[in-house]
C-alpha cells in the first residue's frame, strides 16, 4: 500500500515583476557637463579687451542738452537757462577731470612699484593712455576753474576761442568740431606748402651724384586731399624733405614756421618726429597687446586716427575703421 502524499504548505513569496520590453521605463541618459554658448565664451575677452584698450567713460566729457529756443521764448531768458545748462555740463566736466586725477595718480604709483619696467608694461593700454593725458589736464584745471568762478553762465560766450586752457572732459561737441577743422586745415596747408618747395628742400639734403645715398626720397609728394604714407625710415635716417613731410602729416610741425618764411631747421623737425613715432610705436603695441584694433571705442578710435594723420571730420565709424586698418595693415 503506498504512502499517503505529503500535504505541502503554499507560502505567498513576492515575486519581482518581469517586465516585457516594450513596457520597462527608459533610462535617464547620463549627466553631461554643461557647456558654455560659443557667445559667450567670445563675449568675456572681448569686453576685456575693450576694458583694456579703452579708458572709463569719466574720462570723456559728458554728455550736453541745451533746451531748443522757442519763437515765443525770451531771448535772455532762452540765454539764461542755456547758460543753466552749460554751467552744470562744466561743473560734471571738472568732476570728471578730478576723478581722472585722481585715477591717474593711483596709475603712477602702481607702475612705481615696479621699478624695473616701463610704464607701459606695467600699465593697460587705457591706464597708459589716461597717466599720458592727465599731465595737460592738471595744468588746465586751475585757469579754467578760475574762468567758471568769475564768468558762470556767460562762459560758453568765450570758450570757442580759449580751447587750448579748457581741460578736454570740459570741451563742447562745436569745440571740439572746431578744433579738429583748423587742425585738419592746417595740415593740409603745411603739406601743400612743402609741395611747393619740394625741390628746394631736396637739395638742401642731395648726396653727391653716384653715390649709393643718391636715390629719390622714399615718400612722394601728396596730391591734394591724398594722404601721405610715412616712411619706414628711420628718424635719423629723413632727409630734410622726408621730415617735412612726416612731421606735418602727423601734426607735429612745429607751429611758429607757419607764420615765418623760413624753413624750419632739421634738428628741430628729428626732435619732433622722434618724440611722435616713439609715441605711436608704444600706443601701437599695447593696443596689439591688449585686444587689437576692432576693440577700440569710437571715442578711442577716432582720437588714434587724429594721432596718425587721418581725416575725422564727416568720416562714419566703419569708414575711420577702414582707413586706420590700411594704414596699419
Amino acid at each position: 500500500m503506498p504512502p499517503p502524499p505529503v500535504k505541502t504548505t503554499k507560502t505567498n513569496v513576492p515575486t519581482k515583476p518581469t517586465s516585457s520590453p516594450s513596457t520597462r521605463k527608459p533610462q535617464s541618459p547620463p549627466l553631461v557637463p554643461a557647456q558654455i554658448s560659443t557667445s559667450k565664451a567670445t563675449t568675456v575677452p572681448t569686453l576685456r579687451a575693450k576694458e583694456k584698450l579703452n579708458p572709463p567713460l569719466f574720462t570723456y566729457a559728458p554728455e550736453i542738452s541745451v533746451p531748443a529756443r522757442n519763437p515765443d521764448v525770451n531771448v535772455v531768458k532762452w540765454l539764461y537757462r542755456a547758460g543753466r545748462a552749460y554751467l552744470t555740463f562744466y561743473k560734471t566736466g571738472i568732476s570728471h577731470v578730478r576723478q581722472t586725477l585722481k585715477l591717474a595718480k593711483t596709475l603712477r604709483e602702481k607702475a612705481a612699484q615696479i621699478p624695473n619696467k616701463s610704464t607701459s608694461e606695467v600699465l593697460t593700454r587705457a591706464e597708459w593712455q589716461i597717466v599720458r593725458r592727465s599731465r595737460s589736464d592738471a595744468l588746465r584745471l586751475p585757469v579754467f576753474g578760475l574762468l567758471v568762478l568769475l564768468l558762470g553762465e556767460w562762459l560758453p560766450l568765450v570758450v570757442m576761442y580759449i580751447t587750448p586752457v579748457i581741460p578736454e572732459a570740459c570741451r563742447i561737441p562745436q569745440q571740439v568740431q572746431r578744433s579738429l577743422r583748423k587742425l585738419e586745415d592746417k595740415r593740409q596747408d603745411r603739406l601743400r606748402r612743402i609741395a611747393l618747395d619740394a625741390m628746394r628742400l631736396m637739395s638742401r639734403d642731395r648726396p653727391p651724384i653716384g653715390t649709393a645715398t643718391s636715390a629719390a626720397p622714399s615718400i612722394s609728394l601728396p596730391k591734394s586731399g591724398q594722404i601721405m604714407p610715412v616712411t619706414t625710415k628711420k628718424w635719423n635716417e629723413m632727409t630734410l624733405f622726408e621730415l617735412s613731410l612726416t612731421a606735418a602729416q602727423l601734426d607735429c610741425y612745429p607751429a611758429i614756421f607757419d607764420w615765418l618764411p623760413l624753413t624750419a631747421p632739421k634738428f628741430l623737425l628729428q626732435r619732433n618726429v622722434r618724440k611722435k613715432l616713439e609715441y605711436l610705436k608704444i600706443d601701437d603695441k599695447l593696443i596689439e597687446r591688449d585686444g587689437g584694433w576692432a576693440a577700440l571705442g569710437k571715442e578711442e578710435l577716432q582720437r588714434a586716427c587724429v594721432d596718425r594723420g587721418l581725416p575725422v571730420l564727416g568720416k562714419r565709424e566703419d569708414e575711420l575703421r577702414k582707413a586706420l586698418a590700411k594704414l596699419e595693415g
